[in-house]
């Protein structure tokens, strides 16, 4: 299967994608609000999450890479194929990562202004969030065709499934690029703005 033949798969999973970037950026909405309504209790939730994943920031750069892109693969990997089970897990991967994205950017503008945030985020995040979504999208095809399969109305769920894990070799690619981006040029491009802010916003969030 050629990197064509992966395209149009994907092309026809586009309402399935689609889905799952609606509900990204709808929760990632409510998460923001929630910062906005409640900042204090925003802050400590954020500065939880960036406790937790303090072990990453201890290590050397190499390590932090891979740990970056073994974290963002896992997650990858359980919205894509644990979708079977009625597409129950990429929905708690989209809406729990919204949530957190919200959050998070409000508290970064807050800290640093929304340059800053612009900075903490794009160079890595055009990676690797559409891969993500990409993952997300066909865990709910997956989920929704084992639905269909079960109740009797046809779909080549076997088919689809070998057809998702062939696109495997583009998530790890496409990852292991987003985790290098954001482990040694996203620290470079963010120093200029809030230097404190730096050791929170390095830590990946999906």
């Amino acid at each position: 299967m050629n990197w064509e033949e992966d395209a149009a798969y994907i092309r026809s999973i586009r309402p399935y994608i689609l889905l799952s970037v609606y509900l990204f950026f709808a929760t990632a909405v409510l998460g923001f609000v929630a910062s906005v309504q409640n900042p204090e209790l925003a802050a400590t939730y954020v500065g939880d999450v960036a406790e937790k994943l303090q072990w990453i920031l201890d290590l050397s750069p190499p390590k932090m890479m891979m740990a970056i892109f073994l974290n963002n693969l896992f997650a990858s990997l359980m919205a894509l194929l644990l979708g079977v089970g009625f597409g129950i897990i990429p929905l708690v991967v989209v809406v729990t990562n919204g949530l957190v994205v919200g959050l998070v950017v409000h508290q970064a503008m807050l800290a640093g202004g929304l340059a800053f945030v612009v900075v903490a985020i794009l160079p890595h995040g055009i990676i690797e969030l559409p891969t993500v979504l990409v993952c997300i999208g066909v865990g709910f095809r997956l989920g929704h065709l084992m639905i269909r399969t079960l109740l009797g109305r046809g779909g080549d769920l076997e088919g689809e499934l070998k057809a998702a894990i062939r696109l495997l070799r583009w998530v790890v690619i496409l990852l292991f690029a987003a985790a290098v981006i954001e482990t040694f040029i996203t620290p470079v491009l963010i120093q200029p703005f809030v230097e404190p802010v730096l050791d929170s916003q390095s830590s990946p969030v999906i």
